[in-house]
């Protein structure tokens, strides 16, 4: 009996101590789970989207540059940066080019506050 309440103390203080660490760090790395937000927009996904705009045959394509701008504001917002090799200066090359046609910067730049509030939503630190 005597020996059980100094066992059950010591259980407790490690329960106790080893809570506190993971709630002062905010991250459960013993079950795999990172409190970091994940993008929900890879370098790879918008490869994949430029390159069917790039190939696409229809005259009006406003809607697929729109959605690939959205695509590539949440890339940007979340933190994320093209590599800095030929891949991906053309794809910011690219990017560009969609950009200068018609669509009003007005109109981008209501996407791109939009954007930023989903991503706070998320858990991502966007800055005002």
């Amino acid at each position: 009996m005597n020996k059980i309440i100094p066992i059950g103390i010591g259980a407790a203080l490690t329960i106790i101590i080893t809570g506190s660490y993971f709630v002062q760090n905010q991250t459960t790395e013993f079950i795999g789970i990172s409190s970091e937000p994940v993008p929900p927009v890879t370098q790879q996904d918008l490869r994949i989207m430029i390159d069917e705009w790039m190939n696409n045959k229809d005259n009006d394509d406003r809607n697929q540059r729109l959605e690939i701008m959205k695509a590539w504001y949440t890339f940007e917002e979340s933190g994320q940066k093209l590599t800095d090799d030929q891949a991906g200066r053309v794809m910011l090359n690219q990017i560009r080019k969609m950009v200068s046609f018609d669509i009003p910067k007005t109109e981008l730049d209501q996407i791109k506050e939009e954007i930023k509030d989903e991503l706070r939503e998320l858990g991502f630190k966007i800055e005002q």
